[in-house]
């Protein structure tokens, strides 16, 4: 009997792991879950920070956290007003959960509500079942949520709070470990339009800067994301995530050109930052749609261009930024090109001169206090990145021919940068050129 049940266990196991194997072939939908512990760190760097509530908790990770009890206040005051906006009871609502609680469940990683002890304790908390007391997690945080997507604009009419304790609010609703799953959305919402739903969390998260540095556009079709911060980043890469995962690469950032290595044997590819850009003769320019992906290197007769999109650093730019990684790089989702494209810029950007170079060209915005900040902010989000700058090999092999096959415009920009970068070397090129002047005239009249 014992070998027949270890037989039987061993068997469960190798479904079990033939179906995971297949997960990524199934085109299933990332579950929410904790950040990857590697991009978290070993709290030296201080990672944790970007990724942990400073008011709110959203699901259960961090749910009943004792600093966050004054969130818990907000939530319920939010969930009651979005109560009496609707037509549908508190009770019909909880039922609505209830009922699909379950498959709610299945939307979030297995561990997190079996490894809350505050889940594991629902009696204590008068709950007569762990799926009630989930049921009634969901109902209230999912009404707060949305009454914050509809409202954050208005926050002292219809949010009652103050400004600064909102503005933690909507950072923390983009955290990766605050998702709440987009079908509980759906059931909580007013009637069956889910297209209004839709509007309108795309239009909260146009008082995002990120958002709307690039290029949001009103009437774009997204497919239906998992969560808001899914959303978000099919946002800020300016594009809808293609059904076909085959050809994410080609929707999101443009693929990799192979006329140009064939046109070049032995092609390696190099790395040049924005101030040797700038020394070559290479002008920067703003892109024209502003998309994340929408990189171009033109070479011209007298002057080349590379345009990049605007970019605006601020205080909340790391916990953004550092948010979308996360959710890049958890083992069930496809990759975007997000990450690829942060390592790119980050190769651009390796003195304080490179950040003023682009401050200069009007490409970066920086509120955040000096150049170095901005270098600083770059070497932080990019730290734990792997760079796979295939994807932008054709604008790399451009740049690297634009070197290599250098024109008089070319060397004449290479020699003003060298010899005349700075006022002072202006001065004494013409001190001596003045002097040899006068030497030679003393010379001929003498």
């Amino acid at each position: 009997m014992a070998e027949n049940s270890k037989k039987v266990r061993i068997e469960e196991r190798l479904a079990r792991l033939q179906n995971t194997s297949d997960r990524s072939e199934a085109g299933l939908k990332a579950k929410i879950q904790r950040v990857p512990r590697h991009l978290v760190g070993d709290g030296t760097m201080h990672y944790e920070k970007h990724f942990t509530p400073k008011l709110m908790s959203l699901g259960p990770i961090h749910y009943g956290a004792p600093e966050l009890q004054l969130g818990e206040q907000y939530k319920q005051m939010w969930a009651a007003m979005f109560f009496r906006s609707t037509d549908q009871t508190s009770q019909f609502l909880f039922g609505k959960i209830a009922e699909n609680v379950e498959a709610l469940k299945e939307l979030f990683a297995p561990d997190l509500f079996t490894g809350n002890h505050l889940f594991l304790k629902y009696s204590e908390q008068g709950f007569s079942s762990m799926e009630e007391m989930i049921s009634w997690t969901l109902l209230v945080d999912g009404c707060a949520l949305l009454r914050i997507l509809e409202y954050a604009q208005q926050w002292e009419k219809k949010m009652n709070v103050r400004v600064e304790q909102l503005m933690l609010v909507v950072q923390d609703v983009l955290l990766l470990e605050n998702q709440l799953p987009y079908p509980l959305l759906k059931l909580l919402w007013r009637g069956s339009n889910d297209g209004e739903l839709m509007e309108t969390m795309k239009k909260f998260l146009r008082c995002d800067e990120w958002a709307a540095a690039n290029g949001y556009k009103e009437r774009m079709e997204f497919e239906e994301p998992t969560h808001l911060l899914h959303l978000q980043l099919s946002l800020v890469l300016y594009d809808s995530p293609p059904k076909d995962t085959k050809y994410f690469e080609t929707g999101l950032v443009r693929p990799v050109k192979t006329e140009y290595y064939s046109a070049t044997e032995g092609f390696v590819m190099t790395y040049r930052n924005i101030t040797e850009l700038k020394a070559a003769g290479v002008e920067l320019k703003s892109s024209r749609t502003n998309r994340l992906s929408d990189i171009s290197f033109s070479r011209g007769r007298f002057r080349s261009k590379l345009r990049l999109p605007v970019m605006i650093m601020d205080e909340t730019t790391a916990t953004s930024t550092l948010n979308v990684i996360a959710y890049e790089m958890c083992p069930d989702f496809a990759n975007y090109g997000f990450c690829d494209h942060i390592s790119f810029l980050k190769s651009l950007i390796e003195t304080p001169d490179d950040v003023k170079a682009l401050r200069s060209a009007r490409i970066l915005v920086n509120n955040l206090g000096s150049d170095q900040d901005v270098l600083n902010l770059f070497t932080t989000i990019s730290s734990n990145l792997v760079p796979n700058m295939e994807k932008y090999a054709h604008v790399m092999f451009q740049i690297e021919k634009h070197y290599s096959h250098k024109s008089l415009p070319t060397w004449i920009a290479l020699g003003y940068n060298t010899y005349f970068s700075n006022p002072w070397s202006i001065i004494a090129f013409l001190a001596a050129l003045l002097g040899l002047v006068l030497t030679l005239i003393q010379t001929i009249y003498c």
